[in-house]
């Protein structure tokens, strides 16, 4: 699958932020994470962790995890983001 993603900047500014749309990309999180879970916002800025199934609301949802984060602290993981 290819991945999809947008730069909202220009590519040597060094606030440049790239936004994934659709793919499997890495991503930031928080806290424990088994892979299929879905993942949502953090109070971290620029993490996810998963989203407890009570507190869904559509929209909420970045994506679902393709691997285990095993620690509380910050790390990477890869995402799928798209239709799920």
């Amino acid at each position: 699958m290819t991945s999809i993603y947008y730069l909202l900047s220009a590519e040597d500014s060094p606030t440049a932020v790239t936004v994934a749309l659709l793919g499997r990309v890495p991503c930031q999180v928080v806290g424990y994470v088994n892979r299929g879970d879905v993942l949502c916002s953090s109070n971290v800025p620029g993490h996810a962790c998963v989203l407890p199934a009570p507190l869904y609301q559509p929209g909420v949802i970045i994506g679902k995890a393709l691997e285990n984060h095993d620690s509380d602290g910050p790390g990477v993981i890869e995402v799928l983001v798209g239709r799920l």
